[in-house]
Parts: C-alpha cells; structure tokens; sequence
C-alpha cells in the first residue's frame, strides 16, 4: 500500500480519462462493482487457494468477506442476476482492485483497473472487439510500439489429455506454470510441471507446445497439423480462424501474433485468451489481458450467459508512458493565483476568486490573509503561471495587475478582460 500523490494522480487522472474516452465511443457503459464481496463469490471458481492472494475478513456478523482482486467477478455476478438486461450486455469499469501478493516492481497490492466486458454472445467477434478496445486505450494514451499474443486455452487442454494429463487438477495445475514459463528459470519450469505430476517427456512436449509462435496463418496451419483429425480441438481453431478474420476486417491484424503459451494464470478463462506488452519493457508485465469465461456466471447467479472481456493495470501504463517520455504536459496547479495587495481590498479579491472560477479558471487565493510578498511566494513556490494582483488604486478604475511567473513580467489588466487573457 502507498500514497499516491497529486503529480501522481493528476497523471492518472490523464489517463483514466483517455482509456475512458475510448470506453465510451466503443458504446460500454460505465459501472463500478461492489469492493467487498462474500469469499464464496471470490471463491466460486478460483477454489479456497485464493485465500492465499487477497484480503480477506470477517465482518462483525461472522461473515467472510474478501476485497475484489479483479473487477470481472463482481460484473459478471451482478449481470448473472439481472434478468432484465438486453443482450449483448457491454459494461465497464475503472476502479480499485486489491492483491495480498508480494510487492514487486509493477505489481502492488492497492492498484487500479481499467476493465470492459462483454456479455450474451459466443461469437469471437465479441473477443475481437474487446481486443480492439485494448489496442485502442493504448493508442490513446500514445503508446503504439506493443504486441498482442493470442491463444485458445481449449487447445492447450487438448494437448495436456492428448499427452496422457488427464485430471482436471493436474490441467488446471499444469496451466498455471505454463502461465509463468516467461518469468521462471529453466530448473524451476521443470520443477513446478513435476508438482503437476507431468513426466519428463510430457514436460518436454508441452514446452515444444509452448514455443509455438508467429502469425496467425503460421500458427493455424501448424495447428492443423499437430491435431490432425482431433475432431475435439476443430471448435477452438475455428474459432481463432474467425477471430483472425475479424481482426484483419477492423484493420488490427498486425500487431497480433498467436502464441501457445499465452494461458491466463486466472481460473475462470475457458476459451481464447490475449496478453498485451509494451515491446520496448516488458520486465512491466503484459499492459492489457483478457480472454472467455462463458462458464462464470452460472456460478453466480440465475442467468446462464457467456461472456468475454478485457482488462488492463492504470499503474503499468503510467510506467510505461513514464519510459516513453510521451506523457502531455499536465498541471496539477491552478492556473491562477489571486493575490491581495492589501487587506482592504480582500472582499474584491475573493470576489474576483468566485468569478474566475465560474468562467472555468482554476483559481486560488491565499486563506492566511498573509502580506503580498508571502503571497507571491507561496503563488511561485506552487508553480502556478500567472498572479492577479488586486490593489486599491487599481481596482478604483476597473483594473487589476496580471504577472507572468515565469517572466516576471507584470501588466495592467481591465477585471472583466481576466478571463480572456488567461
């Protein structure tokens, strides 16, 4: 947990405000889940382990809570138990999540996410959309050197079987260190597909499986081969088929690549699933990741329905734009300080406070009631661009002084022309 503060925030402020620009004009409107949700909610699909990874209590009741660690889990029970809602359902957030995981760089335990989901429909045209979106929050804030990687979880579970790993345990369990291949040295990779049960030679397959690359079309057609007449994988890649057609017609095609060992270390994914990544940083960790889980909200709640969505930390993007040196210039400042030059002239000042700020102009004044010089101190010492400054003779005849802090140039203004000139 940290502070975070106002040149931090005025950042983030930035750019929750461009990815929630690109929310909007992809028609996903705007909610925010719960915080605090039962354990069992949390509980449902990632198993009792999930204990290890996130906040949780119990309340005076006796109820077992849990801080959300991600924000599809409570979208997808609220839309589980709203029967009213037209199909396709599309939703999204911008909120805190919380992680009881070791701080590391990139990843805390307090951070904030961008999420958008879409509900009602099995086609990939929906996960080709979410994608989109992805690629569009990024390009808004200005990062456009990235790389998604696609893969269908469902072909990577028919290889396991087609191998000899047969129990869902040890399939859900094999996944999850597939999910760390990148971040784990060679001894460790093997050690962890051992506590899976996987032999050696299987552990050499699934690596060989993993190392599988490239364009869509490559990728397809050495699929095609590796399940040669293995009717039980056909639906998953035709399913990457029709999302690589998608992805071509709304001209995005080109910076997807397909890639086997892109898993999704979250339990609840059962289809196609995508990571993001800055290309020029990605000891960040993927920028944006989403994927299927059309079996999550019968878990939840009344409505069977299949959904995918998309979702990306606030946090890795600002180090990434951070690295990039593309941040626009932004002021968390006022852009004007109202000064009095003395305490005769306060009541005219404040009102020249109050209508500055309803033309729009971020303005301040001094609530000490301190001499000028201090005044101007304080003004310079905020970094704030232009001093009015409000004086007796001056204001008999309408007027006011306007300095420029950084030149240090002063001007007679007229009150009314304030506004304009700033």
């Amino acid at each position: 947990m940290r502070d975070i503060e106002p040149q931090e925030i005025a950042k983030r402020v930035w750019v929750e405000g461009q990815i929630s620009e690109v929310l909007q004009r992809y028609g996903f409107r705007m909610m925010e889940p719960t915080p605090i949700e039962h354990l069992d909610t949390l509980e449902a699909k990632s198993g009792p382990q999930i204990r290890e990874e996130i906040y949780w209590f119990a309340d005076k009741a006796g109820r077992n809570l849990g801080l959300r660690f991600d924000l599809t889990v409570g979208m997808a029970r609220m839309v589980a138990n709203r029967l009213d809602l037209p199909e396709p359902i599309k939703l999204c957030a911008i909120a805190d999540s919380w992680r009881y995981d070791e701080p590391q760089f990139a990843r805390y335990r307090h951070f904030r996410q961008w999420d958008a989901e879409i509900f009602g429909t099995t086609d990939p045209l929906a996960d080709a959309e979410a994608i989109c979106v992805g690629m569009d929050a990024l390009e808004n804030v200005g990062l456009r050197e990235y790389e998604v990687r696609i893969n269908n979880r469902r072909l990577v579970e028919a290889f396991l079987r087609k191998i000899g790993v047969e129990t869902r345990a040890q399939i859900d369990s094999a996944l999850i260190t597939i999910d760390k291949l990148s971040r784990l040295p060679p001894t460790q990779i093997t050690e962890e597909f051992g506590k899976s049960g996987l032999s050696g030679e299987q552990i050499e397959a699934v690596k060989e499986l993993c190392s599988l690359r490239g364009s869509p079309e490559k990728v397809l057609s050495e699929l095609a081969r590796l399940f040669r007449e293995d009717t039980n994988v056909e639906t998953a890649r035709n399913e990457l088929i029709r999302l690589a057609d998608v992805l071509k017609s709304f001209g995005r095609r080109d910076r997807c690549i397909y890639d086997l060992s892109v898993v999704r270390g979250i339990g609840y994914y059962d289809g196609i699933v995508y990571e993001a990544y800055d290309k020029g940083g990605e000891d960040i960790g993927s920028i944006f990741g989403g994927g299927r889980y059309d079996k999550l909200c019968a878990i939840y709640g009344k409505r069977d329905i299949p959904a995918t969505g998309v979702a990306g930390g606030i946090e890795r993007i600002m180090i990434s734009l951070e690295r990039s040196s593309i941040y626009p210039k932004l002021r968390e400042t006022p852009r004007v300080f109202v000064a009095s030059a003395t305490t005769d002239v306060l009541f005219e000042a404040w009102e020249v406070v109050a209508r500055l700020r309803k033309t729009g102009v971020a303005t301040d004044f001094d609530l000490k009631e301190r001499s000028l010089e201090k005044q101007l101190e304080y003004a310079n010492s905020m970094r704030i661009p232009y001093v009015v400054i409000i004086g007796r003779r001056e204001l008999e005849r309408g007027f006011a002084k306007l300095r420029d802090m950084q030149s240090r140039k002063e001007k007679e203004i007229r009150i009314d022309d304030i506004q304009k000139e700033l």
